[in-house]
């Protein structure tokens, strides 16, 4: 019996993409416009994380944009631009999830995907490679996932190695009993919690491990311990419809995430960004604020100085390429998804941008 490539296309999508549903989280409450923040904001100590598809996106996103973004932490991802290295023109889909999360089509070829960069920064669609030097890199695999196989985790070290990032500034972090979340120290599922077939997850676990401080201390030499067991205030919502163009074409959300800790309101003191990218069903449409709010970072950005901003996508956006809200790391937005042109990166870039008062 055959198998059309649409079929398989559309099976590919769907394990990629399969992940528990849960019911849409209302948004009532007030936006605020970046403008208004009036923030002084120093760009070059410019961060990002991400989880899972977020994961790639920051990944994707410090390389593509690495004279700006000093730092990225991948907990649970793979390496750059994972899913367009193929050989016989293997729909992207297909290879992310055959390569680069399980490894049944064997694992990343890091020699390909060094050649892939570096063809990229050749035609100028990234920022040069020789800012991955001087780049802050934290990787994170749990001993129990098995959506993002350690083989995958395996060649994003070897990646960053190949570029030139020092071991000094890598931090590669295996916990035992991790499953594929997001990782608190007081928040969430059981450690080793894996949701099945249509049970409910918000994909972040309690592993007694505070994954946002370990990469805002491996990220920030001067970074400050804080005291306080939550973060002061909660989050802001805020306008993303002015950076994101279409959302039918980027995916993205009208509404995103933003906390600005006190210190740094109204440009009383300079203050750096960092970027958190949720993960596939971990969107606020889905999971309302429980990411921005319970991911750990607000109450280190309370002590260091740190505006948190937590872009989001919408999985109805794209209901047929993406309808667990997954960022853009195999192709649906477009062939440049993983370079500056892309419809999210340039979202994102806009986004920083507008809070740096560029």
């Amino acid at each position: 019996m055959t198998i059309s490539n649409k079929a398989i296309l559309k099976t590919a999508f769907a394990a990629l993409l399969a992940l528990a549903p849960l019911p849409a989280a209302a948004q009532s409450a007030a936006q605020i416009r970046l403008s208004d923040l009036k923030l002084k904001i120093d760009p070059a100590q410019t961060t990002v994380s991400g989880i899972s598809s977020g994961a790639y996106m920051a990944g994707q996103f410090q390389v593509a944009y690495s004279g700006l973004v000093k730092a990225a932490g991948l907990v649970a991802g793979g390496p750059y631009d994972c899913a367009e290295v193929s050989t016989g023109g293997v729909a992207t889909a297909i290879v992310a999830l055959k390569r680069c999360m399980d490894v049944a089509m064997g694992a990343p070829d890091v020699d390909a995907l060094v050649a892939n960069a570096k063809a990229r920064e050749k035609a100028k669609e990234i920022d040069p490679l020789s800012n991955m030097a001087q780049s802050k890199i934290y990787l994170f695999n749990g001993d129990g996932d098995v959506t993002v196989k350690r083989p995958v985790a395996d060649a994003t070290d070897r990646f960053y190695k190949a570029l030139g990032v020092a071991e000094a500034n890598l931090s590669y972090v295996k916990l035992p009993k991790a499953a594929h979340a997001y990782i608190t120290d007081g928040y969430g599922a059981a450690c080793d919690f894996i949701p099945k077939e249509g049970e409910k997850s918000e994909y972040i676990n309690n592993c007694q491990y505070d994954q946002a401080g370990a990469i805002v201390r491996f990220f920030y030499a001067d970074a400050r311990i804080p005291n306080a067991p939550a973060a002061a205030r909660q989050p802001q919502l805020f306008d993303q419809a002015p950076f994101v163009g279409d959302p039918s074409r980027s995916g993205m959300a009208k509404t995103g995430y933003i906390y600005v800790p006190e210190a740094c309101e109204g440009g009383t003191q300079t203050c750096r960004i960092h970027v958190a990218f949720h993960g596939c069903q971990m969107a606020s449409n889905l999971i309302g604020d429980h990411f921005a709010v319970n991911a750990g970072y607000n109450r280190w950005a309370d002590v260091n100085n740190i505006v948190v901003l937590y872009p989001q996508i919408d999985g109805g956006a794209k209901p047929t390429s993406n309808p667990k809200a997954c960022w853009d790391w195999f192709g649906y937005t477009g062939y440049d998804f993983a370079r500056k042109s892309g419809f999210q990166m340039t979202a994102v870039r806009k986004i920083i941008g507008a809070l740096a008062g560029e």
